[in-house]
């Protein structure tokens, strides 16, 4: 039994199961953003070298919606960090630019996503589907 005015902290530290450790810091969600974003990087190269074999029209379209979907966020994050450094020196810059950042990223994976279902369902050149 655990006494009453032992604190959680107390506890946690003298139980005998493992740790499970979480990252505090992000390395994770940055690592599968990382991850994401080369697998989005190689799906819309092959659809593109698709397009430019067999010049299908819908495949470009794919292409572009991968490359929309999963490259154009990392590249609004760097922006972000970029202009984030502009915005300590504004008050009113420091607040809205997450926000159109943010905006601006959905828009792009909208967009994509778009994109990849108009390929998908677009029709081809006579004989092709």
């Amino acid at each position: 039994m655990i006494p009453a005015t032992t604190s959680i902290a107390a506890v946690a530290r003298t139980d005998p199961a493992p740790l499970v450790t979480t990252a505090s810091d992000g390395t994770i969600p940055f690592a599968l953003s990382v991850i994401a974003a080369l697998l989005g990087l190689a799906v819309g190269w092959v659809a593109l070298r698709g397009y430019r074999r067999n010049d299908s029209r819908p495949m470009l379209f794919v292409a572009a919606g991968f490359l929309l979907a999963f490259w154009a966020p990392p590249a609004l994050l760097l922006t972000y960090l970029a202009v984030d450094l502009v915005a300590t020196f504004s008050p009113a810059l420091e607040e809205s630019v997450p926000t159109a950042i943010a905006m601006t990223g959905d828009l792009s994976r909208i967009a994509g996503f778009v994109c990849i279902l108009w390929g998908l369902a677009m029709p081809g050149r006579s004989g092709e589907r």
